[in-house]
């Protein structure tokens, strides 16, 4: 077989120029919806609000919890959101780290390592979801870590690294509920382990206990403090009954158009790995893909943890396939439509004008102010008017699906009597024309969506 294209500058140049757009994008894009609430979130536990007690979340706090200090400390302003956006950009680097280490470990090859990570920066879909303020991003980057030091302790059988595995694991799954399926593959190829002999069952006990201990502190609290089963409810059960279902494979398809090879030559990859032995990163690949069918609402986070191993498997066969030629035309390709696609969504979907508009909110009103959004869009450091303060769409969302499991009465409009809001938005707001609405708002001009409160 001729070797591929052996270039691993080439492959550092494509590397390097993609993560020039990344970072573009980080500091660019428009804000996704589920950035906004986790900003607000932690900007409501940082002033004294009890997450699940006194406002409406469907995830776990740890994520609010690290990204508070930088809250803390910037204050309510857009400039925070934009250090937090960076802050997401050095957990993807940390990513990155992570995929190049595990092609390392898997093919023992540097050219495979670095046209994996490169690949990583291509996929639009992980790249869009992975400079965002959200809890994925660190559920994944510790989720890959303990999937690096397992296979590390295979191949060198460090007990240190197996240990530190089940560590970050749980790490992952305390920062989202959504590690369980990493969990569950892990668990996968560690009976794979045991079935083949490769894993005694004393070291599978010792790992699920090291991970159990590294949860029990937050579960430990959630009894002693009666909380757990409001945990159970907002961060299962509501999440378990979300209104709302929609199939991958839009997800799938619209991915393939811009990343068509990445996914075709991954496909082939696994099956490589399969014939040759390399059992571990085909497991971990095929269960991880088909997690995403198990879910209701499969957005493209859903995706994350299973995207760097399609990049480790897609590196792997196309410089296993392609000659020298072909595979410098391929991989190009590869990064070219990717490329224009990531810049023109900055080009036509920047941050500016969301960012204007938070500013706008913060110099019309004081700290002490309440105000009414709806669904996240512009109040990120102001009080809400309801203990549901986004997702509050009639019938559906969080709010709709409460009111499925638990009697709830809300009430915008009783809402708006009681704390008066200087601003509220129009958002699920159906009679504008409402008493309480009609004698005490004005329309603004700049914005109008949004009323302004006169009286």
């Amino acid at each position: 077989m001729e070797q591929g294209y052996n270039s691993i500058q080439y492959y550092k140049t494509l590397f390097a120029t993609m993560l020039l757009v990344v970072a573009y994008l980080s500091v660019a894009r428009e804000f996704d919806h589920d950035e906004f609430e986790a900003v607000h979130t932690s900007w409501k536990m940082i002033n004294g609000e009890s997450i699940y007690l006194d406002f409406f979340q469907h995830h776990h706090p740890f994520f609010y919890y690290l990204i508070a200090p930088v809250i803390y400390l910037l204050g309510d302003s857009i400039t925070t959101l934009i250090v937090l956006r960076l802050l997401m950009l050095a957990m993807y680097m940390g990513i990155v780290l992570c995929v190049y280490q595990l092609a390392i470990v898997v093919f023992n090859n540097k050219k495979v390592a670095w046209l994996s990570i490169a690949f990583l920066l291509f996929m639009a879909m992980f790249s869009q979801k992975a400079i965002e303020i959200r809890p994925d991003v660190p559920q994944v980057l510790f989720g890959l870590l303990g999937i690096l030091f397992l296979l590390q302790f295979k191949k060198h059988s460090t007990l240190f690294k197996y240990f530190l595995s089940a560590m970050c694991l749980a790490l992952s799954y305390l920062f989202l509920q959504k590690a369980v399926f990493i969990v569950a593959a892990i668990g996968l190829v560690q009976l794979f382990w045991l079935y083949h002999r490769r894993l005694n069952f004393y070291q599978l006990i010792q790992y699920w206990l090291i991970f159990g201990f590294t949860i029990s502190p937050y579960y430990f609290y959630l009894f002693y403090t009666d909380q757990f089963e409001t945990y159970l409810l907002y961060n299962w059960i509501i999440n378990m009954h979300f209104e709302g279902c929609f199939s991958p494979f839009n997800t799938i398809v619209d991915s393939f158009y811009y990343n068509h090879f990445i996914w075709i030559f991954g496909a082939v990859g696994i099956g490589f790995c399969l014939k040759r032995g390399l059992s571990d990163i085909s497991l971990l690949g095929v269960f991880l893909f088909l997690t995403v069918f198990a879910v209701k609402a499969p957005y493209r986070q859903y995706f994350m943890p299973f995207v760097p191993i399609l990049c480790i498997t897609a590196a792997y066969a196309m410089i296993e396939v392609l000659r020298r030629k072909h595979l410098l035309i391929v991989v190009s390709l590869s990064a070219i439509v990717p490329m224009l696609y990531l810049i023109r969504t900055v080009i036509v979907y920047p941050n500016q004008p969301q960012l204007e508009k938070i500013e706008w909110v913060l110099n019309q009103t004081d700290p002490s102010d309440y105000v009414y959004d709806g669904d996240i869009y512009f109040n990120l450091y102001r009080k809400d008017i309801d203990y549901f303060w986004f997702s509050t769409e009639p019938g559906r969302g969080g709010l709709g699906t409460y009111q499925s499991l638990r009697p709830y009465t809300y009430n915008i409009y009783d809402a708006i009597r009681k704390y008066q809001p200087k601003v509220i938005s129009d958002t699920f707001v159906e009679n504008l024309e409402n008493d309480v609405i009609r004698n005490n708002y004005i329309q603004t001009t700049q914005y109008p969506e949004l009323y302004i409160r006169v009286k």
